[in-house]
């Protein structure tokens, strides 16, 4: 006891002489290119209670990870404490930078200057150990066109130079809420010579969908992932197997992280322009319209549906920007229209985007007559001539006539029954409500079903009043419940209600042992035990304890009895696992004394 005693003491006499050590922080590197990082590193000699404020950082700089390990020495009865966090940074942008202060549990840290340059860091710089050239990799964006119109697909084109292999890299476009950028075809690789180096160059395409005129700059792709480094270690100087290791000339091969932004992308997005009129707004490279009316007949019945299938297809748009066609249908009085879910699919095809929208829309007349449905009508703007189009689907007129009616008669339904209407020939569509006379043999049929159904309901009715009227059996459980009705809690069973049956009686037990619903377990459970054990008497908790003879559930048993009448909380899990069913018969008892025994166990 002495001795943990003494070490308290020593270590709060340690830590309390380090509570007054300030941070120290310190770069691996004063000088770096844009697209390399550097680490910070922050030092403090005590235990402090949460981490340091890495928020100043942002301005300048992304933060690409952190890390920190804690260390405590004990020696000579002398206690040090130290605390080491790396933080690696990529700086956003060149010139003379700033390592702001860092307050770190109230203490802060001195400023620390920092150079990024554009190319490669200067000869000094470039000898530390882990600096890499900034023209090793970068990366390179081209914008067609560089002014595109409301909603129109600009192709971006990002090229990625690296004149050392990349490891766990990937390029990211930054999403907008300025403008859709959708990913087209899979990248390419192919090897060039660029100001006397040779690089391999991975090509990707996108296209953006700018969603507001004006000046628009959306932030360029960002590349990220691990450079190989080589760093020197002074013990493999003299070492004759160093080269078969990789460490020859006393270096060897490590890998630091990179990041490289390219260039934001600046568009000039003009709006729709006032030729374009009111309807829907379509910038496209092409577009088609097709239709096809099925059937393909002018005179139609009552109620006979047509069907127009339209087929809308566009290059330089996705399928989500395409117009409701439905909506552009104008459709004549006493005519309704039934426009079916499109069908949408975009696809890449060579340097562009192939969108269709294909679509059905039913016509069905509810009177006879003749009908003309009008020419369809879309209006787009032409992106590579600045011209307005119009695609146009022609219109179509058609005769409605009435149903067809029968002339066969169909069979009687009744011998009494003299008079019926002619019924529809199989195959002719049925008129629309309200279109032509309901047929007497209709109407029979629908008036014997509605007696039929009284008649049922009749029988029903009287079934279950003179199932009321039976007279049930009490059994003594019953009666020792309702006995019992008074002293139970407010929610227990009326008195005199017959116990439902066994099954129901001990879901609802295991219910409310599941949801520790104390008063609905007790009567669940005695209407269950009423129901599984007619001839047993069992006035309540404590008699049912007593006839089961299990100290375990007997417990329990009284537990719970105690929460009904106590009101205190109560844990229905336990007596559920020892509870789950009932013995199919126990011992039978009179009054109070026990039962006789089996002759043979």
């Amino acid at each position: 006891m002495r001795r943990a005693a003494t070490l308290v003491v020593l270590l709060g006499c340690g830590f309390a002489g380090a509570a007054s050590a300030a941070v120290r922080a310190t770069l691996d590197s004063n000088t770096v290119a844009l697209g390399e990082t550097v680490q910070l590193r922050l030092d403090r000699d005590d235990q402090p209670n949460g981490d340091p404020d890495l928020s100043p950082l942002r301005a300048d700089f992304d933060v690409v990870s952190t890390s920190s390990s804690r260390t405590i020495q004990i020696t000579n009865g002398s206690v040090a404490a130290h605390v080491q966090v790396n933080v690696l940074l990529a700086p956003k942008h060149t010139g003379q930078l700033t390592v702001p202060t860092i307050d770190w549990a109230g203490e802060t840290s001195t400023p620390l200057p920092l150079t990024v340059s554009a190319g490669t860091p200067n000869a000094a710089a470039g000898a530390q150990a882990g600096a890499v050239s900034a023209k090793k990799v970068f990366l390179e964006t081209s914008v067609d066109p560089p002014d595109p119109y409301l909603q129109q697909a600009v192709r971006v084109t990002v090229r990625l130079y690296m004149a050392e292999p990349l490891y766990k890299a990937g390029m990211d476009f930054p999403a907008n809420n300025d403008a859709l950028i959708e990913q087209l075809e899979a990248d390419t690789r192919r090897n060039v010579q660029k100001n006397g180096q040779e690089y391999e160059v991975v090509e990707r395409h996108y296209l953006v969908f700018p969603q507001r005129s004006g000046s628009l700059s959306l932030p360029g792709p960002v590349v990220a992932g691990q450079i190989a480094v080589r760093e020197r270690r002074d013990q493999f100087a003299n070492d004759p197997f160093a080269d078969l290791f990789g460490a020859g000339a006393g270096m060897v091969t490590a890998t630091k992280p990179i990041r490289v932004e390219g260039e934001p992308i600046v568009l000039n997005v003009r709006p729709r322009p006032a030729a374009a009129g009111d309807g829907p707004w379509v910038p496209a490279r092409n577009l088609t319209l097709t239709a096809e009316w099925r059937p393909d007949t002018n005179e139609l019945h009552v109620g006979d549906p047509v069907t127009l299938a339209l087929h809308l297809q566009t290059e330089g748009l996705i399928a989500t920007q395409l117009p409701d066609l439905s909506k552009l249908l104008v459709v004549p009085a006493g005519v309704k229209a039934y426009p079916d879910t499109p069908k949408l699919k975009s696809e890449q095809r060579d340097d562009t985007v192939i969108a269709t929208r294909d679509q059905t829309i039913a016509l069905i007349a509810g009177q006879p007559g003749d009908y003309t449905v009008p020419s369809l009508r879309l209006s787009w703007w032409d992106t590579r001539t600045n011209e307005m189009r119009e695609a146009t689907i022609p219109g179509r007129s058609f005769k409605v006539l009435p149903a067809p009616v029968a002339t066969n008669p169909p069979p009687t339904v009744a011998s009494d029954q003299s008079a019926t209407a002619p019924s529809q020939p199989p195959g002719t569509s049925g008129a629309v409500a309200g279109s032509a006379p309901i047929s007497r043999n209709l109407l029979l049929w629908i008036g014997l079903s509605v007696a039929l159904a009284l008649l049922w309901l009749v029988t029903m009715l009287a079934w279950w009043r003179a199932r009321r009227r039976r007279p049930r059996p009490v059994t003594a459980v019953a009666a020792a419940a309702s006995g019992a009705a008074d002293a139970a809690p407010a929610d227990a069973a009326p008195p005199g209600a017959a116990p439902p049956g066994a099954a129901q009686s001990r879901k609802q037990f295991h219910q409310a042992c599941a949801q520790d619903d104390a008063p609905a377990a007790r009567r669940a459970l005695l209407a269950w035990v009423a129901a599984a054990w007619p001839e047993e008497t069992i006035a309540g908790l404590e008699a049912l304890a007593s006839k089961l003879q299990d100290v375990a559930i007997s417990a329990q048993l009284l537990e719970l009895d105690r929460a009904c009448y106590a009101g205190v909380p109560w844990r229905g899990a336990e007596l559920l696992t020892l509870l789950k069913d009932l013995p199919r018969v126990p011992g039978r008892s009179r009054g109070g004394g026990g039962g006789l025994a089996p002759l043979y166990p």
